[in-house]
């Protein structure tokens, strides 16, 4: 027999009930335009200049992403010293753009790891001198290594050089698509959705990038399209749920990283079908 004074009463339960209701199952999360737009402009920004003759509008692209990384990822990872954090990864892209454009013949990145251990040893110097960076060390050391490990996947792309940076072309636009994909579904009940249609979105967009470039429908330009939709929209639906998304420069980073992290995915692809 239950206690009176420890029984719930009809109000009590009515009042429970009522917070349950309030509280959402699974909250979705929110749009995220800036995000969307830094992809998209930087994606077609990519494929524009992929397609030029001369890799330097390439390089260049891929390194303004890079400082757009450099000047917010610190901030989306909340460390304590994102100045300092984002001149390293700064200094980093900019040492590798040099060495790209310094190298005229095979290996093109036959420089670039010096520029990259430059920046690593900027890294690990760093907290030394900085209390702020000090006080929250792994989180700090964590953050600029991303940045720099960005960086290095974004220069991976200026060194694809069959079919006139064709499938470079294809990846800056599936990319875009993806991102327009991520504003569309960003929905309750459609975001589950999203993964499937961005990547059957972007193997569309490589096939007709492909078509109307070469006048052919390949194989390799659907897997490009896929596989770099796929992973873009990846690293935005990583990052989606973070608070530091409310600065722009943090929501600027998160658009330039989920196009730069493409590079190995199609260096890998064009060296394996295209040579």
């Amino acid at each position: 027999m239950s206690n009176p004074e420890t029984a719930p009463t009809r109000a009590s339960r009515r009042g429970q009930h009522a917070t349950r209701s309030e509280l959402p199952a699974s909250e979705p999360s929110r749009p995220r335009p800036v995000v969307a737009a830094a992809s998209i402009v930087l994606g077609l920004a990519l494929a524009l200049a992929a397609g030029a003759a001369s890799p330097t509008g390439l390089v260049l692209v891929v390194t303004l992403a890079s400082l757009a990384v450099a000047a917010g990822l610190p901030r989306l990872a909340g460390v304590l010293a994102p100045t300092a954090s984002g001149l390293v990864v700064a200094a980093t892209a900019i040492g590798l753009a040099g060495a790209r454009l310094a190298t005229d013949t095979e290996p093109l990145l036959e420089v670039s790891p010096v520029a990259a251990g430059i920046g690593i040893v900027l890294m690990c110097l760093v907290p030394l001198v900085h209390a702020r960076a000090r006080a929250q060390l792994t989180p700090w050391l964590t953050a600029t290594a991303m940045g720099i490990a960005v960086a290095l996947c974004g220069i991976v792309l200026t060194i694809v050089e069959s079919d006139e940076r064709a499938p470079v072309v294809v990846a800056g636009v599936a990319v875009a698509v993806s991102a327009l994909v991520d504003l569309a579904l960003e929905r309750p009940r459609l975001h589950v959705w999203m993964l499937p249609v961005a990547m059957v979105a972007g193997g569309a967009a490589g096939l007709l990038v492909e078509l109307v470039v070469s006048g052919e429908v390949l194989l390799w330009a659907v897997l490009v399209g896929v596989l770099s939709a796929g992973v873009a929209l990846a690293v935005r639906r990583l990052v989606s749920r973070q608070q530091a998304l409310e600065h722009p420069l943090a929501a600027l980073a998160a658009g330039a990283t989920s196009v730069l992290v493409v590079g190995p995915v199609v260096l890998t692809l064009a060296r394996t079908f295209l040579g």
